[in-house]
């Protein structure tokens, strides 16, 4: 037991500041839980900083105000006080006191909040350039934000590497479930559509496609990803004509094993967006072994050679019709694209540390 806790004790210690866990279930927490999840596996011990369970149901104007206190003054003292020789803020901003004493990596999802002319927006720009001004370390989240990244002159003093999305959680639990769910055949066609809050996401576009897809006629349609928004996209389906709407069900927030439960009880899950900056629903479902059609933008034509069918204008139905004639596939290997995280992982807080 002391052999245990002495080697314990000696594991470099990393502060990552995960303080929306608990308030939402995918998004930045949930790559910043596996994130964790990743060092313990390369042999870090992983301190987490999490939003106070009173605090989770307060308005968000205050949970924001409280986001940038614990950000700037709560997680470098913590930090310090707990032996942290380095902290992983991956929330698109940085402690400033962190980054000044050269112990902070930044983890960069998009640039998206660099545009937005609010209180955030503003934030985020203040953090991110002071840091960048110090040459400080940068992780982007996907490929295609690190190729953006590198073509930016903002972060040219600015050491840059690559950590991907991790799926420790999902594969996990999907490890549990055994051989996937059958559905009775003969019935209509599960369609799983993966959708959200936002412009980029264009849900009522996809309402659109579904309700004139010729593909799809018959076809049940059920919406993930709204979360406690589901009546405001419920509200947009009772818009649709009755013999479309009646066989649309939106889904409210679901737990992970829920989500799963939903990935192997469908025929397709369909992933339709005007733009992104990575595809983990695309990774999800694959790792299920389930057919997905997804829209034919940048961040999602790698996919492609994973048997990903792709649609762009006019494309629609035949993308479906592909994806139903081929039926459930071989997963994706989680090991085969953790292994590049991890070596990243190991690569930067080594060296920082």
């Amino acid at each position: 037991m002391h052999l245990k806790d002495e080697a314990t004790s000696r594991m470099k210690r990393v502060l990552v500041f995960n303080f929306f866990a608990g308030v939402m279930d995918r998004g930045i927490p949930l790559y910043a839980q596996n994130l964790a999840e990743c060092m313990r596996r390369v042999g870090f011990e992983p301190v987490e900083i999490q939003c106070p369970a009173f605090a989770r149901r307060w308005p968000r104007w205050a949970r924001n105000v409280a986001f940038v206190l614990f950000e700037q003054i709560v997680a470098p003292i913590l930090g310090l006080l707990r032996g942290c020789s380095l902290a992983v803020y991956p929330y698109n901003s940085v402690s400033i006191v962190d980054s000044l004493l050269g112990r902070a990596v930044m983890v960069v999802h998009d640039l998206i909040p660099n545009r937005r002319h609010n209180l955030a927006g503003r934030y985020i720009c203040v953090a991110q350039t002071l840091h960048r001004w110090i040459g400080g370390r940068v992780c982007a989240a996907s490929e295609h934000t690190l190729i953006h990244l590198r073509r930016l002159p903002a972060f040219k003093r600015c050491s840059l590497a690559l950590w991907s999305n991790p799926f420790y959680s999902f594969e996990s639990e999907l490890a549990w479930r055994g051989a996937p769910t059958r559905r009775n055949a003969g019935g209509p066609a599960r369609v799983v559509l993966c959708s959200g809050i936002g412009r980029y996401k264009d849900y009522s576009g996809a309402l659109r496609s579904f309700a004139h897809s010729a593909a799809l006629r018959g076809a049940e349609l059920r919406v993930i990803g709204f979360g406690d928004d589901a009546p405001l996209a419920m509200r947009r389906v009772e818009r649709l004509p009755p013999d479309v709407r009646q066989r649309i069900t939106v889904l409210p927030r679901l737990a992970l094993k829920d989500l799963i439960t939903e990935y192997l009880a469908s025929d397709i899950v369909w992933v339709h967006s005007k733009k992104e900056v990575f595809g983990r629903c695309i990774i999800e479902e694959r790792l299920c072994g389930r057919p997905v059609v997804a829209s034919d933008i940048g961040a999602f034509r790698k996919f492609a050679s994973f048997g990903v069918q792709l649609y762009g204008p006019g494309e629609f139905d035949a993308a479906m019709s592909r994806a139903l004639e081929r039926g459930p596939t071989s997963s994706m290997s989680p090991v085969a694209y953790h292994a590049p995280l991890e070596a990243a992982v190991s690569e930067v807080v080594g060296a920082l540390g």
